[in-house]
Order: structure tokens, then sequence, then C-alpha cells
């Protein structure tokens, strides 16, 4: 995320409310433009299909169809996007800038190979017309490429392109669909080729600024797959955190309230649209993190471990020390108290016009709705405190913290199943509760000892492991 920081900080050093905006306009996108673009995608192919008459149960599949060609990708991507964040960031250290683009495609192939046919069998299962599969195994594959190419594109300068690339792919996705339905072809599929055209578009996109970017490059494609082998850990931390994000979800998809659209394709709209307007609410933490807390942290950071590097006095090490932590804890506590003015904000106000507009919100949703809120309020904190950890390489710190979020959130919703709906939610707000309070013990617990983390508890010689994966990738290498 540095690279973003570094550019960030020239243009956040600009005055002037327009510039100022213009920059929070570009951090935005490039952090949050996905998850934006789906739920844009979601809203407008609902609106859409209600203008085109299509049935209840239409709109159902549509968006159940949209949402697991989504969703599932990113939780596949996960298990490695935390590791290649590590091996980006370690090539541009050295400088080995030409090994970037040969890791993007061969970490991509690895995952297609196993999530493509895995999707495929799904669809088999679920009987859906073959159309529709198609679409929805087109939708699968360019949404896997999509959140694989987000680990890259946070080293990318170009926002100006990528912000024009998301606001045309929602733009062009939403009007071609549109289009076809005008012209009496089938609503779902219409709908479906235009969500597969959106995010097409922003796959393109990405694919031309990052060859802009990046050299061709050279070496193995694989080559990213030893850093599996040498932080373990952190493949565990996405797949946890993911996991975690979404799980009640699931679990609410075979509650009471889960409703079989089609096949294996299941949804719980009364708990499913609540969440995602709560989701979007931490959307100015995600932002936050990268405008205010890496842009003002990460240059102490880097002069901490620079004075450290090459031969700084004992005096400046500890005064730079002191204020990295200084600045750290002032960043950290501005960005909660910004998610809970959000927060209260989305309770208060955004609710009650909610359930004044009449969109068919319940009491009930209206209730849940602001359960979710503080929940991934909870969570959006948590998380930032975590990618501190990861800053300070404490992966072990940062996976546990990730496991407890999940853990909690998998039993403690699973268990309001079996309580009055009032209880709903609580799971999530007691995971990302249980998530901050451990990862802030364990920043605490580690900052303070940060010196014998970083000098004395390096081993005297290091020796290079040959792991499994290590292994394979130099046989596969030596084959070819």
């Amino acid at each position: 995320m540095a690279g973003i920081g570094f550019e960030l900080k020239r243009l956040f050093s600009k005055e002037g409310f327009l510039l100022k905006l213009r920059a929070n306009l570009y951090a935005s996108v490039v952090v949050s433009g996905p998850m934006l673009l789906g739920a844009i995608l979601l809203l407008g192919v609902k609106y859409i299909s209600g203008l085109a008459g299509a049935s209840r149960h239409e709109q159902d599949l549509l968006i159940v169809v949209i949402t697991y060609s989504i969703l599932f990708p990113l939780l596949l991507t996960s298990t490695i996007s935390y590791v290649l964040s590590r091996y980006i960031a370690d090539m541009l250290f050295e400088g080995e800038n030409r090994r970037i683009l040969p890791s993007l495609y061969g970490s991509l192939s690895l995952l297609l190979i196993v999530g493509a046919p895995g999707w495929a069998v799904f669809l088999y299962l679920s009987k859906l017309p073959i159309e529709y599969s198609l679409l929805s195994f087109a939708l699968f594959c360019e949404s896997l490429v999509v959140w694989m190419q987000i680990n890259y594109v946070t080293a990318i300068k170009n926002y100006k392109s990528i912000l024009i690339g998301f606001a045309s792919g929602v733009l062009a996705g939403l009007l071609i669909g549109y289009l076809f339905v005008r012209l009496n072809f089938d609503v779902v599929g219409s709908l479906l080729v235009g969500a597969c055209i959106g995010y097409g578009i922003m796959l393109i996109v990405y694919t031309i600024v990052l060859h802009k970017y990046f050299p061709m490059g050279s070496g193995s494609s694989l080559k990213f797959v030893e850093w599996i082998d040498k932080y373990p850990a952190l493949a565990f931390v996405g797949f946890f955190t993911t996991l975690g994000l979404f799980i009640h979800l699931m679990l609410m998809w075979a509650s009471p309230w889960g409703v079989q659209v089609h096949g294996l394709f299941y949804h719980a709209p009364p708990h499913d649209i609540p969440a995602i307007l709560a989701f979007l609410t931490i959307l100015v933490t995600t932002v936050n993190f990268v405008t205010s807390v890496e842009v003002n942290f990460y240059p102490r950071y880097r002069l901490y471990f620079s004075l450290l590097n090459e031969g700084g006095t004992l005096g400046d090490i500890r005064k730079v020390y002191l204020e990295m932590l200084t600045v750290l804890k002032h960043e950290l506590f501005y960005l909660a108290q910004r998610q809970m003015f959000v927060t209260v904000i989305a309770i208060v106000v955004i609710a009650g016009i909610i359930d004044n507009i009449g969109l068919g919100f319940t009491t009930m949703m209206i209730g849940l709705f602001r359960v979710l809120c503080v929940g991934y309020a909870l969570f959006a904190i948590g998380n930032s405190v975590m990618l501190i950890l990861l800053y300070f390489a404490d992966n072990k710190g940062a996976v546990f913290s990730a496991f407890v979020f999940c853990i909690i959130n998998t039993l403690g919703t699973y268990y309001t199943l079996s309580l009055p709906e009032n209880y709903y939610g609580f799971g999530l707000a007691a995971a990302g509760f249980g998530m901050s309070v451990v990862a802030l013990l364990r920043l605490s617990f580690y900052t303070k000892r940060l010196e014998y983390f970083v000098l004395c508890k390096q081993p005297i010689f290091v020796a290079k492991k040959m792991g499994l994966l290590t292994r394979l990738v130099h046989k596969f290498d030596s084959a070819n």
C-alpha cells in the first residue's frame, strides 16, 4: 500500500478543497472501486429488471448469480492475496520490477486452474439454464482476474485512467444491459451480459495500466510460490479475514430467513440487503487508512528502519521510534473516531431515512441494519490495526487477529440463529469487537518490545529452507 501512499502524499500536499477532494476520490476508486462497482451493479440491475417487468424470481436469480460469481472469486484469491502483496513489496524494494507481471499471470493461472473447474461443477449441480451458466462462468473468471489485479494496482500512479475505467465499466455494463432489455431480449441474460461487460472493462483498464507501468518481465512466473513457504501465516491472514467477513451471510442463507432461488443458489433478502448497505459505511475507514494513516505513518516507519539498518545513533533511533508510535496512535484514534462518527450517522440518520421513504424495509430489517453497522465498523477498526501488525512483520499476531474474527463470527452467528430474530447480526458485532481488542493488545505488546523483535529475535545464521512448494516450483522450472 506504500505505493499509493507516496503518490497521495504529493496529492494531499497541495492546498485547496477541490485538490483534497480529488485525492480522496482517487484513493476511494483505487481502494474501494471493485466493491462499489459490485454494489452499484447489483442496485442497477435490480432497478432495471424491475422496470422491465421481470418476475420476483427472475430478479432474485439475477442478484444471486451476480453475487455468487463475484463473492467466491474473492474468497479464492484471498488465500494468496497477502502473500502476493508481500512478494510485490519485496520485488519493488529490491528493484526487481521485471518479476512482478510474471507473478500476476502465474498466480492467475493457478487460481483459474483450481477455481474455474470448481465453479463449473457448482453451476452444473445448480442446473442453471446453459446461457446463464456460461455468463456466470465468464463473470466468475473476470472477477477472479480483477480481484487478483487489485494486489498489483496499488503500485500504479495513473489514477485518472483507473477512475475512467471504473466509471466506464459501470455505465457501459448497465447501459448495454438496459439496451438488450429494451430490445426484448431475456431480462436475466441481458443484465448478466451487462455485468460481464462491466467487469470486463475494468479488467482491460487494469491490464493496460499495469503493462504501462511494469516491464513485460522475465524469470519464473511461479517464483512467488516460494513466498508461501517463507510466510505461510500470510495465506491464513487473507483467508480468515475474507471468510470471516462473509461467513455470516452464508450462514444466514441456511437460516429460517434463507430462500432457495435455484439449485445451490440461496439468499436471505431481509439480511442481505441491510448487510450491503451497512458494509458501505466502512468505506470511509478503508479510504482513510490509505489517505491518512499510511501517508502520515509510513515516512516515520521508513525512517526508523533506515536508521536501524544504516547505523543511526541510539538517540536518533529512540527519538524516531517515539515519534513513529505517537503518529501511529493519533492516526488510529482518528481513524476509529471517523468511523464511529459515520456509524452513528448511519444508525440515527440513514436508518431513519430508509424507514421513512418506504424501500420495503421492515422494522426488523432496520434494527438489523443498525447492528450490522456497528459490527462492520468494529471490523474495519480491527482490520486496520491488523494491517499495521503486518507492517511490523508480526504475521503471527495478524493471523491470530483474523482467526479470532472468523471463529467468533462463525460461532456467534450460528448461535444467534437459535435465538429470536432480534439477535441476528450480533455475531458479527461480537467478532468485530473481539478482533479489535486482540489486534490492539497485540500491537501494544509488540511495539513496546519492537527492538527485541526486530534485533534480538532474529536468527544469527539464516538457513534457507526449501519447502514443498519451493521444491515443486524448482522442478517445474528445470523441466521447462
